[in-house]
């Protein structure tokens, strides 16, 4: 009897008893071996990239550690507090020059933009003002003249046609303009004004403004043939202020070059008979946490790549990347710069030295009570010591460059991972190839089968005939 069979999927065996689907089963089972093999190693390499992923991310948490002790305004900090708060504010930065110190500061007057606005008021934002040309300068006045001179910093003409004649266009034609005025619209409840303000505080920033048609001498502003029927709402000043008996006059609030180093930011002025003091002192406590913060960085980047490599003796067995040379490599790499000796730092020329100390296990420990000892050192340059110092560069300067070059898309680290993602790509590319082949090896085996079932079946139709035929001529012969 045929066996049926449907595509490459057979019901063998039904004519002969041969066990054909357990035997294709079985042969086909031996052929999809080197599937197996190739689900090993992609499992492999998978586990290797999930390795090389946590191990990238403590080196890049330890880059951002190493980046932020290298900078040497953080390894100088200083803390700027003022007796006065509501009079100002102020940081300092030691990488700019800033340095410990006491400062008596008096603010006489805040610096202060000019605002006008039209003395005429409109119905609506669509009435209509006028066309032509509005001038508007920024400048100062020069008062050891006699009248008072204007030069402008800046000028811009604003052609006002058609489309932006009205109150709202003309504002927003100003606005469009970038002419250090800003233009908004203010209403009283009763009508609506144009408001101009100075971009810029201070009364080298204040405005003059000259019209080219009548229709816009509400627009007018000082011009210089008289026409000025804008009202000015709050005069433009300049910050006065006293530091150390030393007179100083700004256009704004915010003074970064009255003493070296250090940001004022104005708030308020001095009440009479009282001085504010500024102190400028150490923060060692910002050291303190930085270093605290890389070393943490640094012992869970190494923590991730021990615990990657760790070879198991009792057991004989090895981690993901146990024996791997790229993280062999960058291993090396950080333990050399650990016994680096760095000149720049003065008494204090290796980590050891601040109290920073290499554990058995390769991990970092800190010994607060010499590091604080190095704090209050002179002679010890913790910023030359950790962070770039003219043209030289500190541990932990070295450090960020180091792992820079590692994490980077064309470094090493990238390079061994794109191995073995190329590898996975190939393993894949070899699967797709034996599942194809395989699929016309399964249609060979069940096509020998189904004919041997055919051939089978075909020889027990023939001895059941012959066996009864031979019995038929016995019987008959006994007869």
């Amino acid at each position: 009897m045929m066996a049926t069979t449907t595509g490459t999927i057979s019901s063998s065996g039904l004519g002969s008893g041969l066990p054909v689907d357990s035997l294709v089963t079985q042969l086909m089972a031996l052929e999809k071996q080197p599937l197996n093999l190739i689900d090993k190693k992609e499992a492999s390499y998978n586990a290797s990239l999930s390795a090389w992923g946590t191990i990238k991310s403590s080196l890049s948490a330890l880059q951002t550690a190493a980046k932020n002790l290298g900078t040497p305004a953080k390894m100088l900090p200083l803390t700027a507090s003022t007796s006065q708060s509501g009079v100002l504010t102020a940081t300092a930065d030691a990488g700019s020059g800033a340095a410990v110190g006491n400062y008596s500061i008096e603010v006489t007057s805040l610096a202060a933009s000019q605002k006008i606005k039209t003395a005429v008021g409109y119905g609506a934002t669509t009435d209509v003002v006028g066309t032509g040309n509005i001038t508007l300068e920024v400048g100062g006045y020069d008062d050891s003249t006699d009248p008072p001179t204007f030069t402008a910093k800046s000028t811009k003409t604003i052609p006002i046609g058609s489309g932006s004649n009205t109150l709202a266009g003309i504002r927003d034609a100003i606005n469009a303009a970038n002419g250090g005025v800003t233009a908004s619209i203010i209403n009283d409840g009763k009508s609506n004004y144009l408001s101009l303000a100075s971009a810029d505080s201070g009364t080298a920033n204040m405005m003059r403004i000259s019209v080219d048609d009548p229709s816009l001498n509400a627009l007018s502003y000082n011009d210089p043939s008289g026409v000025s029927e804008m009202e000015e709402k709050v005069a433009a000043k300049d910050a006065v202020l006293t530091i150390d008996n030393v007179t100083i006059t700004k256009s704004s609030n915010t003074i970064t070059d009255a003493i070296q180093g250090v940001t004022l930011n104005l708030t308020g002025t001095t009440a009479s008979g009282t001085t504010n003091k500024l102190t400028l002192t150490k923060d060692d406590a910002a050291v303190k946490t930085a270093v605290g913060d890389f070393v943490k960085a640094y012992n869970d980047a190494i923590g991730a790549m021990s615990k990657a490599s760790a070879f198991d003796a009792a057991t004989g067995k090895g981690s993901t990347l146990t024996g791997d040379s790229t993280l062999r490599t960058i291993q090396s790499q950080m333990r050399s710069l650990l016994g680096t000796a760095f000149p720049g730092g003065g008494k204090a020329t290796t980590l050891a030295a601040v109290g920073i100390t290499t554990q058995r296990d390769g991990t970092l420990g800190i010994d607060a009570g010499k590091l604080d000892k190095a704090m209050s050192d002179p002679g010890v340059n913790m910023s030359a010591l950790f962070a770039t110092s003219g043209t030289k560069r500190g541990f932990a300067s070295q450090l960020d460059v180091t792992l820079g070059r590692i994490l980077s898309p064309v470094g090493s680290l990238a390079g061994h991972t794109g191995s073995i993602n190329t590898s996975i790509t190939a393993l894949e590319k070899q699967r797709t190839a034996i599942n194809t082949r395989l699929v016309s090896v399964e249609a060979r085996y069940r096509a020998q089968f189904s004919a041997l079932d055919t051939a089978m079946a075909s020889m027990q139709t023939t001895t059941s005939y012959l066996t009864q035929q031979l019995a038929q001529f016995s019987a008959n012969s006994s007869s």
